[in-house]
């Protein structure tokens, strides 16, 4: 009965140990079974997933990994993690595999991994380790491939510094306004013109502070305009740079909105202050040109008048003495007379076309004789400060003479209390940059600044306008005249001024050569004349006073009408024993052949004719430049016996 009853439990034990182990059996199934269902989740994952033991050696790769990388399961049995890291991730990758052994957890991790083929694939992840009985089992990272995204983002990154760089870098001033007016970002070329710094602007300059007081009610109302609407405005304004220079600017500027409110304007100028000067010298210079077709017709005409009333003057001081009762009558009415003649002078100054007659020389001994000269008596003194290596200019002494003058005399008259002028030259080199409009090139720059009342600004761009005077006396024309003069140089002259502290006038003269320096040799004296003389003109009030004065000085005189009658006559004493010995022509016959014409007929016929021009007109640039034309000399009407002399001395030397 024992023995049954021992074999009896020992059966109910081994029972109980089977279906313990069905159970067990049933369960390991379906461990296995929920095993095989993750791990077809984690293979199929998109994400890389792999646990490496705590030597780097890899227990696990998913499907993905393998695919991404291109590692085969032999490869990666040979493998550890660092062989894959990217040399340059490795020293980071170190410190990461420390903390994970000290069992911190890594949410945020970037890498790279080289795959097989050589490519970097950028990967971000997160990084466990697990334990058992305190001791590190393995290492388990899961990590996305961001390699797409990174290369965009490079790609956007190489973008804006391009987009940055073109800003930066571009002539246009470039500027972005935040809707309280204060700046958020302006270029390379902006801070260069307007001088304020990158630490100034991040401060919070507002863009009211560099607008010009005028213009400051207009730039209100425009960018609340531009604030109000989403379209593209045109900008026309004065800026005022750090160092006070005003900047004329011109361009456009838009708002950009988000959710229909104002997030910034974007603003794109350009400098145009110096196109401005430029269109000002053009206006100036246009009515100059209006001015000068109306001055030269006049003055012409007057010239004819006063050659017969000087001529007809000093041939009557001729026949008389000194002491005659009306000598002195005849001196003051020539003195009037040559009054006249200047006047006439700075009118034909405004002829278009008119040429200064030029020869190279140095201007300091002009410019202390002539302001020397104009100042004496005054109360003004004189403080010159002339560069001694100063260029040589090709210049008409006695036109540029007149400019000197007439600035010199404009400082005096600033200066009634007395004061000091400053009169300096010195060598300057312009270049197509500066704000100078005149061709690049070496030029003298001639300044005079006085200490006198100033310009108001408002007259400040009148004052070389013709008759435009500020003062109660005066005509209006000094000005106009030496700004027309210096023109007719190729050259420039500006004004700037400052109210109770005193006006300067710049003058720009190009430069000549040492090597065209000329030296003038002096005559004096009037040959004796044995000859006839051909004289051409229309006007017979000149005809006539011409006769008596060359009779005077021992000439016989033939008289032409015109160029043809001229042709005729010399021609047909050149076939006699009595030729010519030469001819003195007006240059302009109305209605008939005129002086250039004939001096040309002449020369065919005769190669060795010698011609004097003479001119009511000096707008002709024959009058200047008469040697290129054949002539041996020039007389300008109106003219006295003496210079009509000199003309003949020309003729016979």
């Amino acid at each position: 009965m024992a023995s049954q009853a021992g074999y009896r439990a020992e059966h109910e034990k081994v029972v109980v140990l089977e279906q313990r182990l069905e159970e067990a059996l049933a369960s390991q199934a379906v461990l296995e079974k929920e095993l095989g269902r993750y791990k077809v989740v984690v293979d199929q994952a998109s994400d890389l997933i792999h646990s490496v033991t705590p030597e780097g050696r890899f227990l696990y790769v998913n499907e993905t990994w393998k695919e991404v990388l291109g590692y085969s399961d032999e490869e990666i049995a040979n493998l550890s993690l660092m062989d894959i890291v990217e040399p340059g991730c490795k020293g980071a990758c170190v410190e990461i595999f420390k903390c994970l052994l000290q069992g911190d957890k890594i949410d945020r991790n970037e890498t790279t991994f080289i795959a097989k083929n050589g490519d970097q694939v950028k990967v971000e992840g997160r990084c466990r380790t697990h334990f058992q009985d305190g001791e590190a089992l393995m290492m388990t990272g899961i990590f996305r491939d961001i390699t797409e995204q990174a290369r965009q983002q490079e790609a956007l990154q190489a973008s804006e510094m391009r987009y940055h760089d073109l800003f930066e870098n571009a002539h246009d001033l470039i500027q972005i306004v935040r809707p309280d007016g204060k700046l958020l970002y302006v270029n390379r070329s902006w801070r260069h013109i307007f001088g304020d710094s990158e630490e100034e602007i991040a401060e919070g300059l507002s863009i009211f502070e560099i607008i010009s007081h005028d213009c400051q009610d207009h730039c209100q109302n425009v960018f609340k305009q531009v604030l109000s609407e989403e379209k593209m405005h045109i900008i026309n304004t004065v800026f005022q740079a750090k160092d006070g220079r005003k900047i004329i600017i011109e361009g456009n500027a838009k708002c950009k909105f988000e959710d229909g409110k104002p997030l910034y304007t974007q603003c794109m100028f350009h400098d145009v202050t110096a196109k401005r000067k430029m269109e000002a010298e053009l206006l100036k210079a246009q009515k100059l040109d209006s001015v000068g077709v109306f001055a030269g017709g006049i003055a012409h005409d007057f010239n004819n008048l006063l050659t017969a009333i000087l001529g007809n003057i000093t041939m009557a001081k001729v026949f008389l003495d000194e002491d005659h009762p009306a000598w002195l009558r005849l001196e003051r009415t020539e003195n009037a007379s040559l009054q006249a003649k200047n006047l006439t002078q700075q009118l034909l100054t405004f002829s278009k076309g008119g040429a200064p007659i030029r020869k190279t020389t140095s201007i300091n001994e002009l410019l202390e004789d002539s302001v020397s000269f104009t100042l004496r008596g005054s109360n003004v003194k004189i403080d010159y400060q002339l560069a001694a290596d100063l260029r040589l200019t090709k210049v008409d002494s006695g036109q540029l003479s007149q400019v000197t003058q007439n600035l010199a005399l404009n400082a005096s008259q600033a200066m009634p209390d007395g004061g000091v002028l400053l009169v300096s030259s010195e060598n300057m080199t312009l270049h197509a940059s500066d704000e100078v409009p005149l061709p690049a090139g070496d030029y003298v720059h001639l300044c005079f600044r006085d200490q006198g009342h100033g310009i108001h600004v408002e007259n400040l761009q009148k004052i070389f306008d013709p008759y435009f005077s500020s003062k109660e006396t005066g005509s209006g024309l000094g000005l106009a005249v030496s700004y027309s003069i210096i023109k007719q140089h190729d050259g420039l002259i500006t004004a700037v001024s400052e109210l109770e502290k005193g006006s300067a006038f710049h003058i720009y003269l190009p430069a000549a050569a040492e090597k065209d320096l000329i030296a003038e040799k002096q005559q004096g004296g009037v040959a004796e004349v044995s000859g006839k003389i051909l004289f051409m003109d229309d006007e017979e009030i000149i005809i006539d006073v011409a006769i008596s004065m060359l009779t005077e000085l021992g000439c016989q005189v033939e008289v032409a009408r015109d160029g043809q009658e001229a042709i005729d006559k010399y021609q047909a004493a050149l076939a006699t024993d009595q030729p010519f010995i030469g001819v003195i022509m007006d240059l302009t016959i109305p209605g008939g052949m005129g002086g250039e014409e004939a001096m040309e007929r002449l020369r065919e016929i005769d190669p060795a004719v010698k011609v004097i021009v003479s001119s009511g007109y000096a707008n002709d640039p024959i009058m200047a430049n008469h040697s290129e034309y054949g002539f041996v000399g020039v007389v300008p009407k109106p003219y006295s016996i003496e210079e009509l002399s000199g003309a003949v001395e020309q003729l016979i030397s």
